[in-house]
């Protein structure tokens, strides 16, 4: 029906009105579900890079804490050696007072 034909022009063009803005409406609720679904992905590939530049740090991190922990283990295994050859200087050292002490005796 159009408006020159009908007995009520007025009212169909307010139906034509309403239809437009029906689609009108429903085209910016499309749009707004469709910005609020792209920020919710914006914002999921934010996290997910600040998840994996925080998991990234952690890792070097904890390369830094095994090169740490290497290093002190091998300064360790040092100390150990140079403390059994200082027992054993110590040791011979003191036989040798002991031995010197009883021939001044």
């Amino acid at each position: 029906m159009s408006m020159y034909t009908s007995k009520n022009p007025a009212g169909v063009v307010a139906m034509e009105t309403g239809a437009i803005f029906a689609i009108l409406a429903a085209g910016a609720v499309n749009a707004g579900m469709q910005t609020r679904e792209a920020m919710r992905q914006a914002r999921e590939a934010s996290n997910s890079y600040q998840l994996r530049s925080q998991l990234d740090a952690a890792i070097r991190y904890s390369e830094r804490l095994m090169d740490v922990a290497v290093a002190q283990t091998t300064e360790i295994e040092q100390l150990k050696a140079e403390n059994a050859r200082l027992r054993t200087a110590s040791a011979t050292y003191l036989a040798a007072a002991r031995s010197a002490s009883k021939k001044a005796a």
